[in-house]
C-alpha cells in the first residue's frame, strides 16, 4: 500500500479549500477514485464532496 496526502484546491461541498487528508491506495503513482471516495466518506462529508473522488481533482503527494 502506498500512503498518499492529498490537499483540496477549492471547496468541494462541505470540504473546505485547503483541507489536507491521507489515503492508502494499492494503486500509484495516484490512489485510485473508491480509496478516495471511502476516505471523503469516513472523515464525515457530504456526498457532493464525495462526488470529487478523482484524483486529478486534488493536490496529490507521495508519502510513502
Amino acid at each position: 500500500m502506498t500512503l498518499y496526502r492529498l490537499t483540496a484546491p477549492r471547496q468541494f461541498g462541505d470540504m473546505p479549500k485547503g483541507y489536507t487528508f491521507q489515503v492508502a491506495s494499492a494503486t500509484i503513482p495516484k490512489p485510485n477514485a473508491q480509496d478516495i471516495e471511502k476516505e471523503i466518506a469516513r472523515l464525515g462529508f457530504n456526498k457532493q464532496a464525495q462526488s470529487y473522488k478523482s484524483a486529478g481533482n486534488f493536490e496529490v503527494e507521495k508519502i510513502s
